[in-house]
């Protein structure tokens, strides 16, 4: 947890508290009935403790028959309703642990869906997964079993208090020494805990990231001859994560201890006094055993709420990282009140457009006005890092301009519904995501409920229907990760066929054939072309032979643009395009 004034933390610790409460708030019949089953238990082991000392003396020294008679029809009772009440009590709150935590993996995963696509340039998936998985799993704990164990032991103690105070106030304040000190610890070795655990899940998810990018580059590592080092690179971070994990440990370990300690000698002192009080006659037999008893009885609830409090702090630290995500603000905000698009002829029009990156310092497109007729094939070519494709990104709404306009259909798109906007656009990249499940919920992601003759329409139309009846299972075959199972030119059809299938007036091509070989690229440039008429096509290609019949062709150059025409106009022109082109050649 990055660090603060003294002051800024309990203000943090207090909005963490308040946040987390606030998805267990919801529940409070449960937790009223888990408190009045914790409510009986410290009653019964109060009651316990009052007559501990009374039956000890009169079945053991008075050797009475019928207070014997008593504990033996009595105690099985007792044992019978302790065991309704815990049970009522764990069950109880582990239901509610259980529902928190359900509704925080909801609205941490709905959340993230929520950001814009600038959260996951700033963000290693792998800390995204970490925070989601080992981090939600130290929030589950602490939300099911701090107030689980910690309210139970909390009211037992104050139980036993109570019954000791009855029995004898003045040794109860002797014994009462143990609170004040416990209090203290508790809240120096908390801190200590919360910033290790903190910093070791910090670690934690760099040994996740490492985890998945040896992975994911498996093939590269290996042909590189990369392992020792990447082996190397794993052990500091696994080393710098068990340097944390016992520095934390430390912090947990020694309040067990500490307390053991503390209840030693403060019962060394009850011991001698009630046994000064015994001989002098003023205490008997029976009170002694009673309030010793009583303090045994709220020593060891008091020890584990020592043994609870690392749990808490690992719970809060994790907390802290999810909740993070959580405050986590778009960066594109959708108006309360926009206009919905029933009909779109696919004008679009960029109108002095600046776009700066967030993370960068350089601006990526500089004053950039042009405009697309409905209908139009547009291609926009440049060097690598002239803003092409941050223009898809704007047309989707990834991102916003920091200045100018963007139209569609003469509406600025800041004032029209991102998701109805997205319904009329599809969209094919350089790097076709699939995902684990059929060839029929991949095709049919845009537009859910799809017939399957709809479905196989689409896939002709991209070339695809050939190879997926070829298919063990057709279009209900698995893909495997990613679409592992299949080529990539036929990944690329099947982004086609998803494309095509929700009939989009604006189809948005960002290099879809760059990372195919020659005879793949010329099939899916095949598909692609039966697939433009009566759509507005905007189309960033780093090969230009596949922009050569395009209506328009812009060129960019470091975020301007710096020429306008078809194929033949601009290699009249004789400059940038005709140098690219000749390059290429």
């Amino acid at each position: 947890m990055q660090e603060l004034a003294p002051q800024a933390q309990k203000e943090r610790f207090k909005v963490l508290l308040k946040s987390l409460f606030g998805y267990v708030k919801p529940h409070k019949g449960k937790m009223l009935q888990a408190a009045a089953s914790m409510l009986l238990l410290a009653a019964i082991r109060g009651g316990i403790v009052y007559v501990m000392g009374p039956v000890i003396q009169g079945v053991f020294v008075d050797k009475r028959m019928d207070i014997l008679s008593m504990v033996v029809i009595g105690l099985p009772f007792l044992f019978v309703l302790k065991m309704v009440a815990e049970y009522t009590n764990t069950y109880t709150m582990s239901w509610v642990g259980q529902r928190a935590v359900q509704k925080i993996r909801e609205d941490l995963f709905t959340h993230i869906h929520r950001l814009s696509i600038e959260f996951y340039w700033r963000r290693r998936s792998s800390d995204v997964m970490s925070r989601v998985i080992n981090d939600l799993t130290n929030v589950q704990s602490t939300v099911q079993f701090i107030p689980l164990y910690g309210i139970r032991d909390v009211l037992t103690v104050v139980s036993c208090i109570g019954v000791l105070f009855y029995i004898d106030w003045q040794f109860a304040l002797i014994s009462l020494v143990i609170l004040p000190v416990t209090g203290l610890l508790l809240g120096i070795f908390g801190k200590k805990m919360r910033r290790a655990s903190s910093e070791s899940n910090v670690i934690v998810s760099e040994i996740s990231h490492k985890f998945q990018e040896s992975l994911q580059g498996i093939t590269v590592v290996k042909a590189f001859n990369y392992e020792d080092q990447a082996i190397a690179k794993f052990k500091v971070s696994n080393d710098a994560y068990f340097g944390k994990m016992m520095r934390y440990l430390r912090a947990a370990t020694i309040s067990g201890p500490v307390m053991e300690l503390l209840g030693g000698l403060v019962l060394i002192g009850i011991i001698y006094m009630g046994g000064k009080a015994i001989f002098a006659g003023t205490m008997s037999t029976a009170t002694f055993f009673s309030f010793s008893g009583g303090f045994l009885t709220a020593y060891m609830p008091l020890k584990n709420i020592s043994n609870l409090n690392s749990k808490l702090q690992q719970g809060l630290a994790a907390w802290e990282r999810i909740y993070q995500i959580l405050e986590e603000k778009p960066a594109v905000v959708v108006k309360h009140e926009t206009k919905n698009i029933d009909h779109l002829d696919g004008k679009i029009e960029f109108q002095g457009v600046n776009y700066k990156y967030p993370s960068r310092d350089t601006q990526v497109l500089k004053d950039l006005s042009f405009t697309i007729k409905p209908g139009e094939v547009a291609a926009f070519v440049g060097p690598s890092g002239s803003g092409k494709t941050t223009i898809i990104h704007l047309l989707l709404r990834f991102f916003d301009p920091i200045s100018g306009r963007v139209n569609i259909d003469d509406h600025d798109m800041l004032d029209l519904d991102t998701t109805d906007l997205r319904e009329h656009m599809g969209l094919v990249t350089q790097d076709t995501i699939l995902f684990d499940d059929t060839v029929y919920k991949n095709i049919t992601i845009g537009r859910p409920g799809a017939t399957m003759a709809e479905v196989e329409e689409a896939a002709r139309a991209a070339d695809a229907h050939a190879f997926i009846t070829a298919m063990p299972q057709g279009y209900e075959t698995m893909l495997g990760e990613r679409g592992v199972k299949l080529s990539g030119g036929q990944r690329q059809r099947l982004a086609i066929a998803r494309a095509i299938i929700k009939k989009p007036k604006i189809l948005l091509l960002d290099e879809a054939t760059s990372n195919l070989d020659t005879a793949s690229e010329q099939s899916v440039q095949a598909a692609i072309e039966r697939i433009l008429s009566g759509r507005t096509v905007v189309m960033v290609a780093h090969r230009l032979s596949t922009v050569r019949n395009a209506d328009k062709i812009f060129v960019l150059k470091k975020g301007e643009l710096a020429e306008t025409g078809t194929h033949e106009e601009l290699l009249a022109l004789n400059g940038v395009y005709k140098g690219l082109y000749e390059a290429q050649s």
